[in-house]
């Protein structure tokens, strides 16, 4: 989603972006280098994300995270804001 560099994104980019990372189940490193966030950042948005019903964890075989449904409308309604604003 996020297509500048170099400039700081705001707190639904950055939601937007983990919901692009999270179409595909990854794990929590895997999300950590695709985000270019710190650590704790990504664990406050993804908890965030999750409360939302945004994101859900799998906790088996191994901890994923995945894109929900209603996370998907989510990330649709944000392109189309995305689209308005340019």
């Amino acid at each position: 989603m996020s297509q500048t560099i170099g400039v700081r994104r705001d707190q639904i980019t950055i939601m937007g972006d983990l919901l692009v990372n999270t179409l595909e189940p990854k794990r929590l490193t895997h999300l950590l280098y695709g985000s270019n966030m710190s650590y704790s950042q990504l664990v406050k948005y993804l908890n965030t994300l999750i409360d939302l019903g945004l994101v859900f964890e799998e906790k088996k075989p191994f901890r994923t995270f995945m894109i929900t449904e209603k996370g998907k409308s989510f990330m649709s309604i944000i392109k189309k804001i995305k689209l308005i604003k340019e």
